[in-house]
């Protein structure tokens, strides 16, 4: 990687400035590249051959321009830099520094040839670049304005009205080819390196976003269990499984005897701390490939694949017993003792149920462990 993982999402959190300090990352790219654009003047207006390469009067005119625009640039960051405090999310500075961005750039396309590479990638990567990180309002000004900029300089030069690509004198030999070829390359490319590692970035945290969103659209906030969407979904696909692949599964629905009763006695902030220690035991308690979520309030959902009743017997067995163990103490200094009624249903012959049915036949098995005395396990028979 070329950048290391913590430097890559601090770049990328570009997406979240604000935007005045986004309008400043183009000031901050233009000004050095201007810079550039002077040491290539002073390299060329030094080379013996200068006369058989460019026109020497139109170079140190646009040496000029050049300068003009740096200062300029530097006048709109220290604008954006007062901004940034006030009113960091001024739209105003944000069409002012794309304006001058566009425009910038085309002027200095110009000098070379509009119809030339360069210019190919500040109308096209511009956009795109732009389309990551600002609104897209002023995005679309600035592209059409530098498109009618670059096909108006394009269709004056042809009539006659400009010159095309005033710098250059036309190649004679291909010393001049290469050296043209090279000074493309060496104005596109800080640029076009620029707006990939920038794009790299963002699609990078974008990625890493839509996963964590993804992941929280999945998981119970208060017990970072799955949550009823999720663990339905899981249910769902384990079912599918069968379908393929007969195999015994166990679903179990649980809840925590007299909840209400904590929430009543000792407040919400108690009751959720019990449903997150409830939670962490279950988890702690199943096996790798179980799943467990949050099905609603103080019930609970698991998942037991390949796992006939026996087995899936054991399993709730370990989960009733560390609840019962669990050790819960209250603000004021009380005990309280977390236990659980079970409601388990195995699927392991054919037809398959369907996922609410299971569901169904866990729940009056739940019903029926309540009814006979709480803190135990029933199990509902399917019929065959």
């Amino acid at each position: 990687m070329l950048l290391n993982r913590g430097l890559r999402l601090r770049l990328a959190a570009a997406l979240e400035w604000s935007a005045v300090d986004k309008s400043l990352i183009l000031i901050a790219l233009l000004i050095p590249l201007y810079f550039q654009y002077i040491l290539w003047s002073l390299y060329v207006l030094n080379r013996a051959d200068r006369d058989m390469l460019v026109h020497v009067d139109v170079v140190h005119k646009f040496m000029l321009v050049e300068a003009w625009v740096i200062l300029v640039g530097i006048g709109i960051a220290l604008i954006g830099l007062m901004l940034r405090r006030r009113w960091p999310n001024l739209q105003l500075f944000q069409y002012v520094a794309l304006q001058f961005y566009a425009l910038s750039l085309v002027l200095m396309s110009y000098s070379i040839g509009t119809l030339s590479f360069c210019s190919g990638v500040v109308l096209l990567g511009g956009p795109i670049f732009g389309f990551i990180l600002h609104d897209r309002l002023p995005v679309w000004l600035a592209f059409i304005t530098a498109l009618i900029a670059i096909v108006g300089l394009s269709y004056a030069s042809v009539f006659g009205y400009l010159p095309y690509a005033p710098v250059r004198m036309a190649s004679s030999d291909p010393v001049s080819d290469l050296f043209w070829m090279n000074s493309t390359l060496f104005f596109a490319a800080p640029f076009l390196i620029f707006l990939t590692l920038m794009a790299d970035q963002m699609l990078a945290w974008w990625r890493v976003r839509e996963e964590r969103i993804h992941q929280l659209s999945r998981t119970d906030a208060l017990t970072n269990l799955h949550n009823r969407r999720s663990i339905l979904e899981l249910l769902e696909q384990e079912l599918t499984r069968l379908r393929r692949k007969p195999a015994p599964l166990s679903v179990v629905i649980l809840d925590l005897d007299h909840f209400k009763k904590v929430n009543d006695t000792w407040g919400h902030p108690m009751g959720d701390r019990v449903l997150q220690i409830a939670a962490r035991i279950l988890r702690e308690s199943v096996r790798e490939g179980d799943h467990v979520g949050r099905y609603g309030g103080e019930e609970f959902m698991l998942i037991l694949p390949d796992t006939d009743l026996a087995e899936a017997m054991i399993v709730l067995e370990r989960c009733r017993q560390q609840l019962l163990a669990a050790e819960v103490v209250t603000d004021d200094q009380d005990r309280l003792q977390i236990t659980a009624s079970f409601g388990l249903v195995c699927q392991d012959r054919t037809p398959l149920l369907a996922s609410q049915q299971l569901i169904q036949h866990a729940d009056e098995a739940l019903y029926a462990a309540k009814a006979n005395g709480r803190n135990r396990i029933e199990v509902q028979a399917l019929v065959a």
